[in-house]
């Protein structure tokens, strides 16, 4: 594969755009960013000027529809293009634009050598550029074929997961966009590093701190304050915590800068139904199956879903399921003879009322 010189990329721009009459060059210039790496909007440029946005835009328009053709016969620009092209196909026919700027110039950020290659590209026509918006990073595709191709599998990818509505392991993201027919876009089948891609692209796909993958605005992903951590980190712990250890894992998994204390987990989690207090300053998730309210609440919903007695062991065994108490909390309960009635198989059930 063809390798960039970006320093002489930098220098064949800058004797491309000496076409251009003063004004022109200037303005192409701060709109690619080709001194400074950094782009200036149109309406920054025009009240250097005292002209509109939109006139500064058909000067742009203008200035590129000039230096086209002298792009075109450009052996050295065609060099670099070509190169570029290389690189994209190697990819799989879509990359990030900051992924690219990394594999031409060595780094990510704004530079003059990263905008000349912008310019070069646009000029050539070619590779097509999707801008930055809400639902993709800026990005870079064989040609127009290839990028709705490659929108229309994002599509699909975020429908199956909505209706999913899962965070699942990167894996079986994978395994999910092959069972919806995806394929690569060279045409092969559909792999990690195929959603590799689209996932740095995507601004809708993301993946937690525990390397879970879903959607971006799911809290799952981007949890926004202390019950979203906190869910987080008791499915991910699998077991029932106590809001003092709740509070240590959150603090240790780092979600961002700020900390919490353990009385604030306390206060939030018992006003969110996703949590259930199960025990002494136990909490469960209630997807789960533990049931909220106290022991007696607990057996009287068992023995109305059960819809007949039950033997006392069942009982106990039923409410330990849902509820971490002792045997002997339970058994006390079932002494409210206002409540529950014993029946001569020693099963229970609930007294009419």
């Amino acid at each position: 594969m063809a390798s960039i010189d970006v320093k002489q990329l930098t220098k064949t721009v800058g004797q491309l755009i000496k076409f251009l009459n003063p004004r022109n060059r200037d303005i192409v210039s701060r709109r690619f960013g080709l001194k400074s790496g950094t782009k200036e909007t149109l309406e920054s440029i025009g009240k250097s000027y005292g002209i509109t946005r939109e006139r500064v835009r058909q000067i742009e328009e203008f200035a590129l529809a000039q230096l086209t053709k002298a792009a075109a016969e450009s052996r050295d620009l065609a060099k670099f293009v070509s190169a570029a092209r290389e690189l994209v196909a190697k990819e799989g026919g879509v990359i990030r634009e900051r992924a690219l700027f990394k594999l031409v110039s060595g780094s990510e950020k704004d530079t003059v050598a990263n905008a000349s290659l912008v310019f070069a590209l646009t000029l050539d026509r070619e590779l097509v550029r999707l801008s930055e918006n809400d639902h993709y990073h800026a990005l870079w595709a064989r040609d127009a074929r290839t990028l709705d191709a490659f929108r229309e599998q994002v599509s699909s990818l975020v429908r199956a997961l909505r209706e999913k509505d899962s965070v699942v392991t990167s894996a079986q993201l994978t395994s999910l966009a092959q069972d919806k027919g995806l394929s690569a876009l060279d045409g092969g089948s559909f792999s990690e590093r195929s959603m590799a891609v689209m996932t740095s692209v995507c601004k809708d796909l993301g993946s937690n701190i525990f390397g879970q993958m879903g959607l971006t605005d799911w809290s799952q992903i981007r949890p926004k304050g202390v019950r979203d951590k906190a869910y987080l980190v008791i499915r991910q712990s699998g077991a029932p915590q106590h809001f003092s250890q709740i509070a240590k894992l959150i603090n240790a998994a780092k979600f961002d800068a700020k900390k919490v204390n353990v009385q604030t987990v306390h206060n939030e989690l018992i006003k969110d139904n996703r949590f259930v207090l199960v025990g002494r300053g136990m909490y469960a998730l209630a997807e789960w199956g533990y049931k909220s309210g106290t022991v007696k609440d607990v057996l009287v919903d068992i023995l109305k879903t059960h819809g007949k007695p039950l033997p006392r062991a069942d009982l106990i065994t039923k409410v330990a399921a849902v509820r971490m108490v002792k045997e002997n909390t339970i058994l006390l309960n079932l002494q409210d003879s206002l409540t529950f009635v014993r029946d001569e198989n020693g099963h229970y059930h609930l007294r009419k009322k």
